[in-house]
């Protein structure tokens, strides 16, 4: 016979639910969310952080295999050119002229054979595509180049027409003395007979900025990247073949 009295509740009824306090299934299912949003962020962040980090490094990842491409390139136009002074015994002329001063080619046109550019059977119209080596790495520019003579009366490229130098009036030395130059920020049309003066050359060169490169080819047909700050001197002793300035060593 049971001992409570009649008006006590039984200890087996279910205990009532206190007031104001949250079921504890909705707090698991707050901490979750919670948990999903913070890691989202989390994720967000990194992957902000990684895309930030990434960036420069695609970045020059790219400009070290354009200089890559645009060095590979003018070693070609040196080779071509050694191989023309190997089977004429001298540098193409900057500019040839008939007895009527009507312009018959310039140094680039007369390096096609050289190029081995076969499908090339009048290389003087303009807009014919330039030959690989010297074209501009811009697929828009294909008929243009940013590969330069210096022309100088004491440089590997006469000034005047139809004078041509051989590597025996090279008495500075063949990797001391500039043969041409690659200049990221100008171009002409590659059968142009633009060249650059001195003054013209070292006022471009001034004006590289970075990531940009500009590039020697020497003599030798060795290709040395340009390093700035350039004085004027050391530039005039680097153009002239025979002028026995000193000149740094590449």
């Amino acid at each position: 016979m049971s001992q409570l009295s009649p008006n006590q509740p039984s200890p087996y009824a279910t205990a009532p639910e206190i007031a104001g306090k949250a079921p504890r299934s909705g707090g698991l299912a707050v901490l979750i969310i919670g948990l999903v949003v913070g890691g989202f962020f989390v994720v967000l962040v990194c992957g902000g952080l990684a895309v930030a980090l990434l960036l420069p490094a695609v970045s020059n990842a790219r400009t070290a295999a354009r200089q890559m491409s645009e060095q590979n390139n003018l070693k070609m136009v040196g080779m071509a050119l050694l191989n023309y002074h190997a089977a004429h015994q001298q540098l193409p002329c900057t500019v040839s002229k008939d007895v009527e001063g009507n312009v018959v080619s310039t140094w680039r046109t007369a390096l096609v054979p050289f190029f081995d550019e076969s499908w090339m059977t009048d290389p003087q119209p303009a807009a014919i595509p330039a030959p690989v080596p010297l074209r501009k790495l811009d697929p828009a520019a294909a008929t243009e180049t940013n590969v330069f003579a210096i022309v100088s009366p004491n440089g590997m490229f006469s000034s005047a027409p139809n004078v041509a130098v051989s590597f025996s009036d090279v008495t500075d030395g063949l990797d001391k003395t500039i043969m041409a130059v690659k200049l990221p920020n100008r171009s002409t049309g590659w059968s142009s007979t633009n060249e650059l003066t001195p003054d013209e050359a070292f006022v471009a060169i001034q004006s590289i900025t970075k990531p940009e490169a500009g590039f020697w080819l020497m003599g030798d047909a060795d290709v040395v990247e340009i390093v700035l700050p350039l004085d004027r001197k050391t530039f005039d002793g680097l153009l002239s073949r025979a002028g026995g300035e000193p000149v740094p060593s590449f």
